[in-house]
């Protein structure tokens, strides 16, 4: 068995996709009241969350690429 870091990487980033999913949060369900002065809003919380999630996707998408792409390429040979 070899070792593919950009296989793992790919699977790695998918689980932290469904994590982010799982761990689903709302901004609107967030209690204006109960924020406390110098920390995050529960806005800053959502767009970060977002940011992170396209973040993991580019990177799954990459690794699956060029995981696909080396495999097709070795295959023909």
């Amino acid at each position: 068995m070899r070792n593919n870091s950009l296989a793992m990487l790919a699977t790695i980033t998918g689980i932290g996709i469904l994590a982010w999913w799982v761990g689903f949060f709302d901004p609107e369900t967030c209690s204006p009241d109960a924020q406390v002065e110098g920390w995050t809003s529960c806005e800053a919380i959502a767009q970060e969350r977002n940011i992170a999630l396209w973040l993991l996707v580019g990177i799954t998408l990459f690794a699956i690429t060029v995981t696909t792409y080396t495999a097709y390429k070795k295959r023909k040979r």
